[in-house]
């Protein structure tokens, strides 16, 4: 009589393609679990539990993170295919009836409007391609009650009563350097040990942060480079010419960059998503708000 004999391996679903996503887009195991909302040995058990059930190795590990292997790299369309599918899913209901389209302004800082394309904003139009969206990079504050902007992300509170907000999230403050700089100049643990190092200050408008203040103040420090500019700050920091303060999701999504040590006294930093009521009533609008929103879960210290 022949036996038989029943599958143990599970269907896959959309949690899985995320935790794929995730780590493939990630830096290191570390940055692909914060973008999840999970810690380091929970997504690690879940991508060995997932390798198991595939039958293949997704992941090298090695001494610089997670490196995709080919079965890995091969399924990264298909995952960003689904991916697709469930922002348009989960869009549904937000578009109801009517077409999502036209542009949608969204403003946000220098640094954050990279951080925006980067976490994935873009894929919106695979679903829907007669959507346009323009990100205006600039430390200025747009006036959303006169139509500068559909949608603001901001690290500044906002005192317009009349504006709808929307709390993204809350980023503790690091310092980050290159692994050559540190090789040539040490690694620094504490504040103590920041002496007789070269740093990169935020200057101008952004010289009133608190991570500015602090750098600062420490004593015996050298200021290799002053910018308004954070992505130019990290830039040279990825070439090795300093430390530099940035969040630390920021700081740990960039490759090319160590993490120090967090700065303590300095309050996480809240991040608000902005936007006038009447305008916020616009599906299209609605939809780019909750993929900002989605961007950004799991980045944040809640």
């Amino acid at each position: 009589m022949q036996r038989r004999i029943a599958s143990t391996r599970r269907s896959l679903d959309w949690d899985d393609a995320r935790l794929l996503l995730a780590l493939l887009r990630a830096p290191s195991l570390i940055a692909g679990a914060r973008a999840l909302g999970v810690d380091k040995s929970t997504a690690s058990r879940r991508i060995e539990r997932l390798e198991k059930t595939l039958g293949a190795k997704l992941f090298v590990r090695t001494r610089e993170g997670l490196r995709p292997s080919v079965a890995g790299e091969r399924l990264r369309t298909h995952a960003e295919r689904i991916e697709a599918e469930m922002l348009a899913l989960t869009s549904a209901a937000i578009a109801d009836v009517e077409t999502i389209s036209g542009r949608v302004r969204i403003a946000a800082t220098e640094g954050m409007a990279a951080r925006l394309v980067a976490g994935g904003l873009l894929d919106l139009r695979a679903a829907y391609p007669a959507l346009e969206l323009e990100v205006l990079g600039s430390n200025r504050a747009v006036d959303l009650s006169r139509g500068e902007a559909d949608l603001a992300v901001r690290v500044a509170p906002t005192t317009d009563p009349s504006l709808k907000v929307r709390v993204l999230g809350k980023f503790p403050i690091s310092l980050f350097a290159s692994p050559t700089y540190l090789r040539a100049r040490g690694l620094p643990r504490t504040a103590a040990q920041l002496s007789g190092h070269d740093v990169l200050m935020p200057s101008a408008e952004l010289d009133a942060l608190p991570e500015a203040r602090w750098l600062r103040e420490r004593p015996n420090v050298r200021i290799a480079l002053r910018s308004s500019s954070l992505p130019a700050l990290v830039e040279a920091a990825v070439r090795g010419h300093g430390i530099v303060p940035v969040t630390r999701a920021w700081g740990e999504s960039t490759p090319g960059l160590d993490h120090l040590f967090e700065l303590e006294s300095i309050a996480a930093r809240p991040t608000w998503l902005v936007m006038h009521p009447d305008v916020a009533k616009q599906p299209a609008v609605r939809l780019v708000a909750d993929r900002i929103a989605e961007a950004f879960r799991g980045l944040a210290r809640r």
